[in-house]
């Protein structure tokens, strides 16, 4: 039988983090836009309700020096593995793909959706397109 491991994923950013968990075959578990001046308490707390967590990793984007420290920090506390994942054009994925999880709906179906611009912020999102492309390169170590 096939254990999976659980990766959690940090989009980093100044005022605002996405974070999401995928099991190893790519299943988002779940995913949240929290204060980034609360990631370490939140980190915690999900490592703990998620025992399956194995991996955290941390785009290298925007303010990843900071928040990169805080999650390796977190992950080293917790016996985790920790790495930096490439985030390049994850934001533009996740607008696109905000669209493909809500559909426009009304006058705005009427609009060519490379056109629309989501009417929330999309980091969960982003953190979701950062953990899909680690797995990519990583599916061996995750599933066992």
């Amino acid at each position: 039988m096939k254990t999976t491991a659980y990766v959690l994923v940090v989009d980093p950013g100044r005022e605002k983090t996405g974070i999401a968990i995928l099991s190893g075959e790519s299943i988002l578990l779940m995913m949240d836009i929290v204060p980034t001046l609360s990631i370490e308490k939140e980190l915690e707390s999900l490592v703990t309700m998620y025992p399956s967590v194995q991996y955290l990793i941390c785009g290298d984007g925007t303010n990843h020096r900071a928040v990169g420290d805080i999650v390796r920090d977190v992950a080293v506390k917790k016996g985790k593995c920790f790495s930096y994942m490439d985030e390049s054009h994850t934001t533009e994925e996740a607008r696109k793909r905000y669209f493909e999880v809500h559909p426009p709906r009304g006058w705005r179906r009427l609009i060519p959706r490379g056109m629309l611009y989501p009417p929330v912020p999309v980091d969960d999102i982003t953190a979701w397109i950062i953990g899909e492309r680690w797995l990519v390169t990583h599916k061996e170590t995750v599933i066992k």
